[in-house]
């Protein structure tokens, strides 16, 4: 009887078949966890059969790389690490290179028995110290599982009774009456029967009480002719051992005709084992590697329990302050001991009741189980934040940074969704009030967006039907009162609401992908308006442009330029670009490699609202700047005091010393303009000679004569 079953398996298979047909099926769970854990396009994993490495399981898709396992074979024998390799990929876009890490898996002698194969995308980010460590863990459990499966696939021989006896697995035989006919060593040692104990006696030796019925049931149907349930495949079932343990097997089972009797063949194995391994890769697929910390998969998971159980909550969601400066100064690696030193004070912090997570990059949840107390969320906030902000040590530097913190809390009826949404808006409020902060999520934020949301539709709706308009202020020289220039200003000719002011619009403007449309727009439409003037009415006339930041992120901003003084025929010495102070504190090598372009080109480079904020007088130095402009608080206004007087003769002074040219905004009377020319200023900007009009109206200062006459008329 055994050897009937026996024979049913084929016996010619070499040691790579016979270790497919036994757990090829364990070795793609395993790839298909490595692929989720490591964010991996593709992972392989390979068997050393002779000189070959064969793929015995394989996860995700092959994307044209080039490069194989078996081609780093040699290095493959010599290596103790991870091997990464660039990939030649073939009839992929730019910007989609692909890396491959490769893994020698080696048994305990060291011997090498295969490799563990990833191919990564570049879009990924790099493959650093956290993913190495994973990688080295799943290899070695692979490399585990790998041995025991070929312990379990048996070696040919003439003898299948011998087979049967010197296999590790347990073969049973039974009989259409639930009867065990053969019993190996195999089953011996997994249920504690000997062969003398169990042949002879029920199936149900074996099997839970619980699932007797089933099991009789089962055997009954397919004695009487019924289709099989679990024949001819491999499936996971609970077991019973002799001293009562129940344990997980799985189970191989066949049928066949033996005199005319039916005959029922199981192979059984333990998966103990593999149950650990799965688990310990399940684990892993919720853990984030370099903190410690359950990852986002984990808290998605966990917060849909609670809310689904209608539990309170309060969600503290936490980004860091200042951590890409550590990153850019620093590097990556040091921005990575400062991740996990803040997860070990954010886990000093929080107590039993408190679910600790890292969402991703440097945002961190914590949500409080069963509170839904706002102000007991403030203070642990306000206690989280002290402790961020202590310094870090990383490698001799000190390191301080701190954290903004939005609040939002579940009364049991929002969405997983929703609740992190209103956290993220009140986070959004707490950055822009500074760093150190933190947030309360009100329903009026939300209504905000929504608000925003309208004007954003609004905002491309002007742009779709033309309503967008240039205004120009003039600029004189205050010298002689003569007109030099004009800043062209945007302005929205709403259809029901008039001409808008910039305050209206240009901050949800300048953060929208409108900007870079709208952006070239205004470019072109300036130089078009002032080649047509200066070849007419205004000889040597320069206008004066305000660049968004996004415009430097297109990629495109100098050729832009370059089309439209070409286009209508402008020097370049006839534009003048405004850039802010955002634009100077971004310390950018991508903005001041095309500022310095622009220079090199002949276009004027303008510092606006010079003064006012946190740039220092070195980026002078470091920028191509051609002008300044003081700002106007310095200027005009009823808190302009002497020491506002000595701030602009200062300024006024530096800029000569540094041959840059200074203009004066908010020049509203002619004592403004007699104090600014007295003090060396070259131009001013202002309602003494004009506020913002249209191009048609500014056309009719042809005959300007100057800011003495315009203000005595």
């Amino acid at each position: 009887m055994l050897e009937t079953m026996e024979s049913q398996l084929d016996m010619t298979l070499g040691p790579f078949e016979r270790l497919m047909t036994f757990t090829g099926h364990q070795f793609s769970r395993s790839s298909s966890y490595a692929r989720k854990v490591l964010g991996a396009s593709l992972v392989e994993i390979h068997i050393l059969d002779g000189d070959r490495l064969r793929p015995i399981a394989t996860a995700g898709r092959a994307t044209g790389q080039g490069g194989s396992a078996q081609a780093l074979l040699p290095a493959l024998r010599k290596a103790r690490d991870v091997l990464i390799r660039p990939l030649e990929t073939t009839g992929r876009r730019p910007g989609s290179a692909m890396t491959g890490a490769y893994l020698p898996l080696r048994q305990a002698d060291g011997t090498l028995i295969g490799c563990y194969s990833v191919v990564l995308s570049a879009r990924r980010g790099p493959f650093g110290a956290a993913e190495r460590r994973t990688m080295r863990e799943l290899a070695e459990l692979c490399a585990m599982q790998i041995e025991l499966a070929q312990m379990a696939a048996p070696a040919p021989s003439d003898g299948s009774e011998g087979i049967a006896s010197a296999s590790p697995d347990g073969i049973v035989v039974a009989d259409a009456h639930n009867t065990i006919l053969a019993w190996n060593a195999g089953a011996e040692r997994l249920f504690g029967y000997t062969a003398r104990e169990a042949i002879g006696r029920s199936l149900d030796i074996i099997v839970p009480p619980d699932a007797r019925s089933a099991h009789r049931n089962g055997l009954a149907r397919v004695a009487g002719d019924g289709a099989p349930h679990l024949i001819g495949r491999s499936v996971d079932l609970p077991a019973m051992r002799k001293d009562g343990a129940e344990i997980l097997i799985e189970l191989s089972l066949s049928q066949w005709l033996e005199g005319g009797q039916r005959r029922f063949g199981a192979i059984m194995r333990d998966i103990s084992e593999r149950q650990r391994m799965e688990e310990r890769l399940r684990s892993a697929a919720m853990v984030d590697h370099l903190t410690g910390l359950p990852n986002r998969a984990s808290l998605d998971r966990r917060l849909a329990e609670l809310l689904e159980a209608k539990r309170h909550l309060t969600l503290l969601l936490i980004d860091l302050d200042g951590f890409k400066e550590v990153n850019d100064t620093l590097g990556h690696l040091a921005g990575d001991m400062v991740l996990a030193e803040v997860a070990r004070r954010l886990r000093a912090h929080t107590r039993p009741g408190h679910f600790l997570a890292r969402m991703s990059g440097d945002e961190f949840v914590v949500l409080m189980e069963d509170v839904a107390n706002p102000m007991e969320g403030e203070w642990l906030g306000e206690t989280l934040i002290d402790a961020i902000e202590e310094a870090i040590t990383v490698d001799d530097a000190m390191v301080s940074i701190s954290a903004s913190i939005g609040i939002a809390c579940a009364g049991g009826d929002e969405t997983p969704e929703a609740l992190i949404g209103d956290a993220d808006l009140a986070l959004y409020k707490a950055k822009r009030g500074g760093r150190g902060r933190t947030q309360l999520f009100t329903p009026d934020l939300r209504l905000r967006v929504v608000e925003k949301g309208l004007a954003r539709a609004e905002l491309a709706t002007a742009w779709e039907n033309k309503q967008f308009e240039l205004y120009y202020q003039p600029q004189v020289t205050l010298r002689d009162g003569k007109l030099c220039g004009a800043e062209a200003l945007l302005r929205w000719v709403h259809p029901v609401r008039g001409v808008l002011p910039p305050s209206a619009f240009l901050p949800l403007l300048e953060t929208d992908a409108l900007a870079i449309p709208v952006g070239g727009w205004i470019i072109d439409e300036a130089c078009r308006q002032t080649a047509e003037w200066r070849a007419s009415v205004f000889p040597g006339f320069r206008v004066a442009v305000n660049l968004f930041s996004l415009q430097f992120k297109s990629g495109d901003l100098v050729g832009e330029i370059e089309r439209a003084l070409k286009r209508h025929g402008l020097p370049p010495d006839a534009l003048e670009l405004e850039i802010t102070e955002n634009t100077i504190l971004s310390s950018d090598e991508r903005i001041l490699k095309q500022l310095t372009r622009l220079r090199d080109l002949g276009v004027g480079l303008a510092f606006d609202d010079f003064g006012t904020g946190f740039a220092s007088l070195s980026m002078l130095r470091h920028y191509p700047v051609t002008k300044i402009k003081i700002d106007r608080s310095f200027v005009s206004g009823a808190d302009v005091c002497d020491k506002d007087r000595s701030i602009t003769q200062a300024l006024v002074h530096m800029a000569h010393g540094l041959d840059i040219e200074v203009i004066a905004e908010g020049i509203e009377t002619m004592e403004h303009h007699a104090l600014m020319r007295a003090q060396g200023c070259g131009m001013g900007q202002g309602y003494l000679y004009s506020r913002p009009v249209s191009a048609r109206t500014f056309r009719a200062l042809s005959c300007y004569g100057g800011g003495e006459q315009r203000a005595a008329g």
